[in-house]
């Protein structure tokens, strides 16, 4: 007895079908079929509207794309929906920078073989190549993080497309890819071609050089990276001695979590050296637990000059009556 269709199998055929027809017929059609919830559905429609080359499809190829990047992977398993927009839109010519700007930061995983995997890693390198189609000026600050991506095949594309764009400044960012290495031949490739297609008479002694296959310094042994917590440390206090408004109530949120130090965020916001970072850093002296209070007063130390501040502290710690904070007073604030 023959399988009964599913209304899947009955959506797919048509979708199919309509790849025959007339463009006016077809339009309509597909226009309904990319708003289906199911991605796959959506991937079939957008790849027959690129190949009749409906152009007046755009909009609605870019609106479902934004679509699935903000539904959970349910909704586009394998990002086969996605990764045939994309498609789509180039094969128009479409400028749908904000899609391609969404596209290189999608990022997908998905269960498989008992861990997961990052089933968006087309996507990126398809957005990476659209950016470039489309001559965005943000190209450049968009694609040049894709270079250190953890998947291959984008740090490929990543590397293709700069290539293809033609931006000088390109140039010196692929440069330092292949003096950072890669563990895989075919990302190097596309590098030493993208530097030879951007400026082969200043890239070419670099790739020629690679013929003989010498180091060009002797390996040294590598150093340990770095802990997560001295990551944190180093974007804390770079937030902090950038003194940007914005960043006040991102250090006020990793203070209560994350990978950095309490001390070491508070130290962070005392580098604002704005009202509201000052009051928060009064606020935890006055309040805050006795450990979380003597970084406070460390981090208080950057105003020691301040009179103002310096007795404001003397008091909190005098109410506090807590011997560790006026043994942490004199040390920091003298």
């Amino acid at each position: 007895m023959p399988k009964k269709a599913t209304p899947f199998d009955d959506k797919r055929a048509r979708i199919a079908a309509l790849a025959s027809s007339p463009p006016a017929v077809a339009a309509p059609e597909l226009r309904r079929f990319l708003a289906d919830k199911n991605g796959y559905i959506v991937g079939d429609a957008a790849a027959v509207a690129g190949r009749l080359s409906l152009r007046d499809l755009a909009p609605d190829l870019e609106a479902a794309f934004m679509r699935l990047v903000a539904e959970s992977a349910a909704a586009d398993k394998g990002c086969h929906g996605k990764r045939s927009l994309l498609e789509a839109l180039l094969a128009l010519d479409a400028d749908a920078r904000d899609a391609y700007r969404a596209g290189v930061r999608a990022v997908q995983r998905e269960p498989a073989f008992g861990g997961s995997v990052d089933t968006a890693a087309p996507v990126r390198g398809l957005a990476a190549q659209a950016l470039v189609q489309v001559d965005d000026p943000t190209a450049l600050a968009e694609i040049a993080p894709l270079l250190a991506d953890p998947e291959p095949l984008v740090r490929a594309e990543a590397a293709s497309a700069l290539g293809r764009s033609g931006i000088e400044a390109a140039g010196p960012l692929l440069h330092l890819k292949v003096l950072a290495g890669d563990p895989e031949p075919d990302v190097l490739q596309r590098a030493y071609g993208a530097l030879l297609r951007i400026d082969s008479r200043r890239y070419l002694p670099i790739v020629t050089a690679k013929l003989a296959a010498e180091e060009p310094w002797p390996k040294k042994p590598e150093p340990p990276k770095p802990s997560a917590e001295e990551i944190a440390e180093a974007a804390a206090l770079a937030l902090g001695e950038s003194r940007l408004p914005e960043a006040f109530a991102t250090l006020k949120t990793a203070l209560d979590g994350g990978a950095c130090s309490p001390r070491s965020v508070l130290m962070a916001i005392a580098l604002l050296r704005s009202d509201e970072a000052l009051a928060l850093l009064f606020e935890v002296l006055e309040e805050g637990p006795e450990g979380r209070a003597t970084a406070a007063l460390a981090a208080l130390a950057l105003h020691r000059h301040d009179e103002k501040i310096v007795e404001r502290a003397r008091r909190t710690v005098d109410e506090r009556g807590s011997r560790r904070l006026r043994e942490a007073l004199e040390q920091h604030l003298g």
